[in-house]
């Protein structure tokens, strides 16, 4: 027997005829078991009587939202937003620290993005909790008011939701209230309106810079989506191309994206057993050994990675790792510094497009993390994180990157082998990061903060540990300024 998915409704239509004929009934909504639209207590909850056609209506609208829009409106909340339930704390900091005139600009925005996400948004005349749904690839973030956010099955919750839709609209079927009757109609033909707009808020891209992208070319042919894809219960497949715009959108000019997608269509496609069989392997392992943390996820996978292809020696040819595992490497000028690579998968790859005017493309320590980065992704985000694509410094869920990053950290340079070369160490603190950076082939941020991060850490006197983290403080500022990966934990 499958697991009940994540997200599940209890409903039925009111009883008195007139009541439902207006569009009432009573219903519970659950995340995980836990009650979160109910009346009474939490314990003993009960349905919240009202008119259910509110919610239907909302769902109608806001269905192609939910299913293809992935990516928040604007790229700092990628890089500080953990889940969609922290937007509005963080944009509330934002704003205190710049200003009227920028809250002006992006409340707008933000707000739209937050009704067309927000679960509860459509009620009328009573306020129920926020429950914020957000697609990540196969997965979807759903963050309640009150409450842990939780990390599910997007298939499992779509048809979930597909499933509940039905349901009102079964219930109402029969009504005669226009305003219910045009609810009804809405749902049942969400498949127009989706398709409509489906790559516009797949990509995130203006009607303007699609035709910069397209050139005259129909839309479905140029970003090769199936016409007659299920647009009604949302199951269309967005490919590499969809998957790269979507991450560069507000992040490069259209032009620059155009080039990225020219250069994905030539990429050709070839399975690597080798891959394949490390990937499962990979997936399973976390799978098994799960953690509510980026960085411990992270760190975990290298460990397991590097008990499946010991490294020969303290220098990890992380070149020769992907080559042997079938993934190539290639470079691109993007023009611009602010993506430093991308890795496909799907139906061209497996590959790494390394940026050729990325801001650090001279210093090869640093290139080496970012095939580390990308590694990870071509590891365990081909299975459910992030189908088809990544964009290395471009817009990408924040967990997902971290857990990269911490991945990339520790298979190059692992806090066990930190903490047994500080055993055998004469020198100074500050001459022993200059050795990892010369041995292993890091760069001085990550050397800092594998020995903050490490049993080491706690055995220096607190002169050097503050050194340690001002140095690691300083790297990290120097990077931001440079345009760098994101940080490591």
């Amino acid at each position: 027997m499958s697991p009940s998915p994540a997200i599940r409704f209890e409903f039925l239509p009111d009883a008195d005829p007139l009541r439902r004929n207006d569009g009432w009934g009573r219903g519970i909504l659950f995340l995980d078991g836990r009650p979160i639209w109910f009346s009474s207590t939490e314990v003993e909850p009960r349905p919240v009587e009202w008119t259910w056609v509110d919610f239907l209506e909302h769902l109608a609208r806001i269905w192609g939202a939910l299913v293809s829009e992935q990516a928040y409106p604007f790229g700092w909340l990628h890089e500080e937003a953990a889940h969609p339930g922290e937007l509005w704390k963080l944009a509330d900091r934002r704003w205190a620290h710049k200003g009227d005139a920028v809250a002006d600009q992006e409340e707008p925005a933000l707000l739209a993005f937050h009704q067309r996400h927000n679960l509860s948004a459509g009620w009328k005349g009573i306020g129920l909790p926020a429950v914020i749904w957000l697609r990540v690839g196969e997965t979807v973030w759903l963050s309640p008011e009150h409450g842990d956010p939780i990390r599910a099955s997007f298939n499992s919750c779509r048809d979930a939701m597909s499933k509940f839709g039905d349901t009102l609209a079964d219930a109402y079927s029969d009504s005669s209230n226009p305003r219910v009757v045009a609810a009804v109609q809405a749902w049942h033909h969400r498949s127009a309106a989706f398709a409509q707009m489906f790559v516009e808020v797949a990509t995130g891209l203006s009607s303007a810079e699609l035709r910069t992208i397209q050139e005259g070319e129909p839309a479905f042919r140029y970003w090769e989506v199936a016409a007659n894809a299920d647009w009604t219960n949302g199951g269309v497949l967005d490919g590499e191309l969809l998957a790269a715009a979507r991450m560069t959108a507000g992040v490069l000019e259209p032009t620059s994206i155009a080039r990225i997608l020219q250069r994905i269509r030539t990429q050709g496609t070839h399975v690597s057993a080798e891959l394949n069989a490390i990937s499962d392997k990979a997936v399973r392992h976390l799978v098994h050994n799960p953690t509510a943390f980026a960085f411990e996820a992270g760190y975990q996978l290298a460990g397991f990675i590097r008990s499946l292809m010991p490294p020969r020696g303290k220098f990890v040819d992380i070149g020769d790792v992907l080559y042997n595992l079938g993934v190539s490497v290639e470079e691109l000028d993007l023009v611009s510094d602010r993506i430093d690579a991308i890795a496909i998968w799907g139906d061209r790859g497996p590959s790494v497009l390394l940026n050729s005017a990325r801001a650090y493309k001279h210093d090869p320590n640093r290139t080496r993390m970012t095939l580390s980065h990308e590694l990870c992704h071509v590891l365990i985000d081909r299975q459910g994180g992030l189908p088809f694509c990544e964009v290395m410094g471009g817009k990408v869920d924040l967990f997902i990157e971290q857990r990269a990053s911490a991945f990339a950290a520790e298979f190059l340079l692992p806090r066990s082998v930190v903490h047994d070369e500080w055993g055998q160490w004469q020198g100074k603190a500050l001459e022993f990061i200059w050795m990892l950076c010369q041995e292993y082939g890091v760069s001085k941020r990550v050397a800092y903060a594998q020995v903050h991060n490490s049993a080491v850490f706690d055995g220096l006197n607190r002169e050097t540990q503050d050194r340690v983290k001002y140095r690691l403080r300083h790297q990290q500022s120097q990077e931001m300024i440079l345009r760098a990966m994101p940080d490591v934990v």
